[in-house]
């Protein structure tokens, strides 16, 4: 009875507030998986793994859809077993499921079977935990749930509350109750053809936030273009936490608009850095064309948007002819970086260097964490940046390719130092390593030789 009496109480507590103020504020970028910042929980800290899938909703992908968690010690990636789990999640603002479940093993896979009905309508295919009234459970923690989940493509936010661990009946006050944020998308794919000069070639965008439309293609511009429905109000943005990732593909066979260098625009304002990034490694026969747009660069484009305004609307076009300068730094891993820019920029200007990391045999390593440093030819430190976090050094690097802008102050020699600390998103470090090179900056960049490895990137990458 004790039992049920306090699920009756927590129960009402969630049901009247989405959160509490002891929440664990994490920052989702709307990956389909996410390693969430750890709690404390006790003398512990512990992560939550959460995964949902397919990454592309299609009518292939129908029938093997589903949400993963998994709470673990962040100090030795253990699993953290008997897990309660209380689940809450939106899509375009909707509440879509809100349940509580438990995990004995503490990795709890949901069968997700997509259903256009209420969310007080859930079915859900399980056994109830004695020592938890209506918290759900079943063998292998696999439990199947017939929801309003994973309908749609675009942005699901879940809020998962830590209700109890380590064994059933261990259940948390109300001030020990933590809780995770996460926003993950469901990409959508809009497949359309281009003609261009009597040929048609097919042509791709894969939105990761939410359908598109208004595709278009201007032949006198080669200028691609197209909308989705975006909410521009600014508390709203404020509130959460946004990423937009959009990919236009174009095969390579379409070499009039096939170069090294695009110019973008969203919403009328051309994009800068690594807003707009070119991976032609990933596929042999499409140039990818990464929109990565995030919170402070919307933030900053809705104080433009007129009232009244429902999409957010992309232009990608070739730019002019660009010659690249570009050079390689072979880690001590057998991993490579290759960094690429204009040569016809200089000393004095704000150069972008295109950074892209390679795995032996020659894949684009993906969800890279790295550091840089630059030197100038007497060995002076001009920038050093291992990201934000000192607990925690890197950059991250979602598509292996990342932009750095710098200005060199004189021509003459130079030195870049990489690190990566490590990669993918199981935070492998089978390709960890460090490595550099020097090369030369002038009216066009020239690439050089080796210089011997600084101890700061030892000490680092240990």
């Amino acid at each position: 009875m004790r039992y049920r009496k306090l699920a009756a109480i927590l129960f009402s507590l969630f049901l009247l507030s989405q959160t509490l103020s002891l929440s664990n504020n994490a920052y989702g970028d709307g990956l389909t998986e996410e390693r969430l910042p750890p709690a404390s929980f006790g003398n512990r800290q512990a992560a939550l793994y959460i995964k949902i899938n397919p990454p592309i909703l299609t009518q292939d992908t129908v029938g093997d859809t589903y949400l993963q968690l998994k709470l673990y010690d962040a100090n030795t990636g253990q699993t953290v077993p008997h897990v309660s789990y209380f689940i809450s999640a939106w899509h375009d603002g909707e509440l879509v499921l809100r349940n509580l479940f438990h995990a004995h093993s503490g990795d709890l896979m949901l069968k997700i079977v997509p259903k256009d009905i209420p969310v007080n309508k859930v079915v859900v295919y399980g056994d109830e935990l004695p020592q938890l009234p209506g918290a759900w459970t079943a063998f292998n923690d696999r439990i199947d749930v017939h929801a309003p989940v994973l309908l749609e493509s675009g942005l699901y936010h879940f809020e998962i509350k830590i209700f109890g661990i380590d064994y059933d009946k261990n259940i948390f006050a109300e001030s020990d109750i933590k809780t995770f944020n996460s926003w993950l998308s469901v990409g959508d794919i809009s497949h359309q053809q281009i003609t261009y000069g009597g040929k048609t070639y097919d042509t791709s965008v894969v939105s990761y936030y939410d359908r598109i439309s208004d595709f278009k293609f201007d032949q006198a511009k080669k200028l691609i273009s197209f909308s989705m429905p975006f909410n521009w109000d600014a508390e709203r943005i404020e509130d959460q936490q946004i990423f937009v990732h959009q990919e236009v593909r174009v095969p390579k066979t379409f070499k009039e608009f096939t170069t090294t260098a695009y110019d973008g625009k969203v919403n009328g304002i051309p994009t800068v850095g690594r807003q707009l990034i070119l991976d032609p490694y990933s596929d042999e026969n499409m140039s990818i064309l990464h929109f990565l747009i995030n919170k402070d660069d919307i933030l900053n484009m809705a104080k433009t948007v007129k009232p009244g305004m429902t999409t957010m609307n992309f232009e990608v076009a070739p730019a002019s002819a660009v010659s690249k300068n570009s050079f390689e730094i072979k880690l001590d891993s057998g991993a490579t970086a290759k960094i690429s820019y204009d040569s016809h920029l200089g000393a004095g200007n704000s150069i972008p260097l295109q950074i892209s990391f390679f795995d032996p045999s020659g894949q684009l390593l993906k969800f890279v964490s790295y550091g840089f440093r630059i030197e100038d030819g007497a060995g002076k430190v001009l920038i050093e940046n291992v990201g934000d976090n000192p607990q925690r050094p890197g950059i991250m690097s979602t598509e292996g390719i990342d932009i750095q802008d710098f200005t060199f102050p004189t021509a003459g020699n130079y030195k870049i130092t990489l690190v990566i600390y490590e990669h993918g998103l199981d935070q492998s470090r089978k390709y960890t390593g460090i490595g550099n090179t020097s090369f030369t900056i002038g009216k066009s960049g020239q690439a050089a030789t080796d210089y011997q490895i600084p101890s700061w990137i030892k000490n680092n990458a240990k």
